[in-house]
């Protein structure tokens, strides 16, 4: 489900690190106090929906995702494969925590030749962790920024951090948006995607996918 050119294209701020609030001390990322524990066996189910632009559901179906035994390193990153067939990540997405357990990263697949960045813990909230041009228009290269909350968001009952894409065209009018909430020691409990609303000249978005945890099995 995921849209491509993707955060891959982006250089983040080096500063990043030192900067970010430590959400959990444990920084193991196979450990069930990580920002997303990812050891292997772990899993979750989802519910993954498709809106139209005026809200109504079009279609909506569970997602069974786990992590496997299956690894590899990126850039110093180490990355464990992560199946999430049906939905955001794909069947041959893998995924990382950083060492400091502060950041998540992802790689599309064995093949990708390098990871991107999609969550972070940072000091405040609306924190830029990075920005650069989108190209996914060349005729209207524009802007794709991440930005993070210090802020926590409840959602099905978990104490979520969040994290904000949005992409802008050449005339800063956004294309498309994407928020990620994290629950330290569940992972991921909610993606929402949203697209602009057609013929719109007011910047208005809609809803148009969203994956919302429902049950988890963490070892």
């Amino acid at each position: 489900m995921k849209r491509f050119p993707f955060f891959s294209v982006i250089v983040f701020l080096s500063l990043l690190a030192a900067c970010a609030k430590t959400a959990i001390n444990n920084s193991s990322a196979n450990s069930a106090t990580s920002l997303w524990p990812l050891k292997a066996g772990n899993s979750w189910v989802y519910t993954d929906s498709i809106f139209d632009n005026n809200g109504n559901l079009l279609n909506a179906y569970n997602d069974s995702t786990f992590i496997s035994s299956k690894t590899t390193t990126k850039n110093g990153i180490n990355f464990y494969a992560y199946n999430d067939s049906l939905g955001w990540f794909g069947a041959d997405g893998y995924v990382a925590v950083d060492a400091s357990n502060t950041t998540l990263y992802g790689l599309d697949s064995l093949n990708a030749t390098s990871p991107y960045l999609f969550f972070a813990t940072v000091p405040y909230d609306g924190y830029v962790i990075g920005s650069s041009q989108d190209f996914s228009n060349p005729s209207c290269i524009g802007t794709d920024a991440l930005y993070g909350f210090a802020s926590t968001y409840t959602v099905k009952g978990y104490t979520c951090y969040k994290t904000l894409e949005d992409v802008k065209d050449c005339n800063g009018n956004i294309i498309y948006a994407d928020v990620y909430y994290i629950s330290p020691g569940v992972g991921i409990v909610r993606i929402e995607e949203y697209s602009a609303v057609p013929n719109s000249t007011s910047n208005a978005l809609y809803l148009d996918y969203s994956q919302t945890l429902g049950k988890d099995k963490i070892n």
